[in-house]
């Protein structure tokens, strides 16, 4: 019978010595400060390789670490969450128990990716540039944040990683499209990408309010950071698109009473192409919305026949049973 996806995989005595908490020496701390050395000298080698070269300031960063950052997403996330998953299934541990298990349930490989992200972020942080925008500022130490925290959440990190890993496939489409900002294609890629991370983002947030053994303050942190920062990056994807914003005014020909006043019957057709611009956020918002409340519906869980809900996630047996029957499921 394959184990309970609560069960612990490895023990607590590995849990320990795996966070060594309390010790400096412990994998995850070097982990996490050896990731953030590396990006550090990352940028350090770049700086050094253009030194004799006048950089662009793109939202207070130079565009080399854009550069950087898209060629982290792309070949370095990747190549560490596909190990993350390999060495975890390779160990036994089923998907879905990858996606419901605590840090010190995984094989060391299996948290790479968490320190290489984590250390993407501290590269741009020591320090950061006072000419960044403020989103920038608290989108970096949100996600510094969250890597640390799920550390130490008791269920859900495998889905953190996970969640994490699609919501930087659309950062890496947003670092395209301020790189290259004329590209056609990389402008509907983004868009595209963009609000498909959003979306499965949001329904990874109701998956993890759905997990019991994490305590209620971490599944409210963890979901209010998740949907603010989803809101944040589509509404971003909104303006971009010239549908809200000043881009949507500048594009706006007028107000219906303007364009019947010079064209007698033409407000129609206004209101018909104002319709139109307004469909994409209909939809999104639908999606954003209706999406992860069927996929909680979907995995809320259904009682067997002579079952009845009980607490903790459970079923215990609310009918008389045959001889020694009994007990929970």
């Amino acid at each position: 019978m394959a184990p309970h996806p609560h069960t612990s995989f490895i023990s607590h005595d590995a849990m320990a010595a795996s966070l060594g908490l309390g010790s400096l020496a412990s994998p995850a701390f070097l982990g996490l400060t050896g990731a953030t050395a590396l990006g550090l000298a990352g940028n350090r080698l770049l700086e050094s390789a253009l030194s004799n070269t006048e950089e662009e300031a793109l939202d207070g960063f130079p565009r080399s670490r854009w550069l950087m950052s898209v060629g982290i997403q792309a070949l370095v996330f990747p190549p560490l969450f596909y190990l993350s998953l390999s060495s975890s299934l390779g160990a036994g541990i089923t998907m879905g128990q990858y996606m419901t298990a605590a840090a010190w349930q995984l094989p060391g490989l299996g948290k790479w990716y968490l320190y290489a992200l984590f250390g993407s972020q501290t590269r741009d942080m020591c320090p950061m540039p006072a000419a960044a925008s403020t989103l920038m500022k608290v989108h970096h130490w949100l996600v510094v944040s969250a890597c640390v925290l799920s550390l130490f959440v008791p269920q859900g990190f495998g889905l953190f990683m996970a969640g994490s890993f699609i919501l930087e496939l659309g950062s890496l489409c947003f670092n395209l499209r301020v790189l290259y900002p004329g590209s056609k294609s990389i402008e509907v890629l983004y868009q595209v990408v963009m609000f498909a991370s959003n979306l499965a983002a949001v329904a990874g947030g109701v998956g993890l309010l759905m997990m019991p053994e994490i305590p209620l303050w971490m599944k409210v942190l963890f979901f209010a950071a998740d949907v603010g920062v989803c809101t944040g990056r589509q509404l971003h994807a909104f303006k971009d698109a010239g549908l809200i914003g000043a881009r949507a005014k500048a594009a706006s020909p007028g107000s219906a009473a303007e364009i019947t006043a010079a064209r007698p019957g033409a407000a129609s057709a206004y209101c018909r192409k104002a319709s139109t611009r307004r469909a994409p956020l209909r939809i999104a918002a639908f999606g954003l919305v209706a999406v992860p409340a069927l996929i909680s519906r979907q995995l809320r869980p259904t009682a067997p026949d002579g079952f009845r809900p009980a607490s903790g996630g459970r079923w215990m047996v609310s009918r008389q049973l045959p001889r020694g029957g009994g007990g929970s499921w």
